[in-house]
């Protein structure tokens, strides 16, 4: 009988307990940990914040929409209307450029006559170094034919004259413009750059000239002269070779065997 009394006792105990919490689990079951103040406080005021902006942002987006597509047009209609005025600009200074064609051989001959004697007398002041009337020669030329390439020339060669070097350069790559397989342009423009010790740009334009006419002596004795001054015996080892087999009587020829041996 005593042996069981204290488990009756603790039975009892556990009894009331059990009572206790079930008495007790309808509230328990509708208390909310998320709802503490403390520990959502910042993640409430988060998502309040958040769907705020949402809202927001979607009425002034739907507020300036109308507003955009309107700007949108206007851009666009602007655009379309400057695509044409400038088409119409090109269309107007083609046909206003464009030469009438001459209506007799007569005026031809005549027009060709002029031209010739205006690149003399400019070539003649150039060497007695009147540059600025031989320039005026030139500009009368082109004022009569505005594609005329040897008034071009004598303009680039006036300014290399005057070390106008950057002027120069300018006037032999509008000559190339004009006349991509101008070898002589390229050749010019290869000398300005020697001039300015531009060696890359050099050999560039030299190159060019050279493709075009492979057997020049006159290129060919720039290529060597650029390669003995950057010390590219191989290059200059093939320049010579290639001189000799087009000019073998070239005065230079010994000189540049030379200057090769001490590279």
């Amino acid at each position: 009988m005593y042996n069981i009394l204290p488990l009756i006792i603790i039975l009892i105990c556990l009894a009331v307990i059990l009572a206790i919490i079930f008495k007790k689990l309808p509230l328990l079951a509708v208390f909310d940990v998320n709802a503490i103040p403390e520990e959502k406080e910042a993640e409430t005021k988060n998502k309040i914040m958040e769907q705020r902006l949402d809202r927001r942002l979607k009425l002034i987006i739907e507020k300036i929409k109308p507003f955009w597509q309107l700007l949108a047009n206007f851009f666009q209609r602007k655009i379309k209307a400057s695509k044409e005025r400038i088409a119409k600009l090109e269309e107007k200074y083609q046909a206003k450029t464009k030469q009438e064609p001459l209506t007799t051989k007569e005026e031809f001959e005549t027009k060709e006559k002029k031209i010739a004697k205006l690149l003399q007398e400019g070539e003649n002041l150039a060497k007695s170094e009147d540059y600025n009337s031989a320039e005026n020669k030139y500009i009368e030329i082109l004022n009569l034919e505005a594609k005329n390439i040897e008034a071009y020339r004598g303009l680039g060669d006036l300014y290399i004259l005057q070390k106008q070097f950057q002027e120069a350069i300018q006037t032999f790559k509008h000559i190339i413009k004009l006349n991509k397989t101008d070898s002589l342009a390229h050749f010019e423009l290869a000398e300005v750059f020697v001039r300015l010790e531009d060696y890359d740009n050099a050999l560039n334009n030299l190159n060019k000239a050279l493709e075009i006419e492979p057997v020049s002596p006159k290129y060919l004795d720039l290529l060597l002269t650029i390669s003995i001054i950057i010390k590219n015996k191989e290059m200059a080892k093939e320049g010579l070779t290639r001189l000799k087999a087009v000019n073998p009587e070239n005065a230079k020829i010994e000189e540049f065997e030379q200057k090769i041996r001490e590279l």
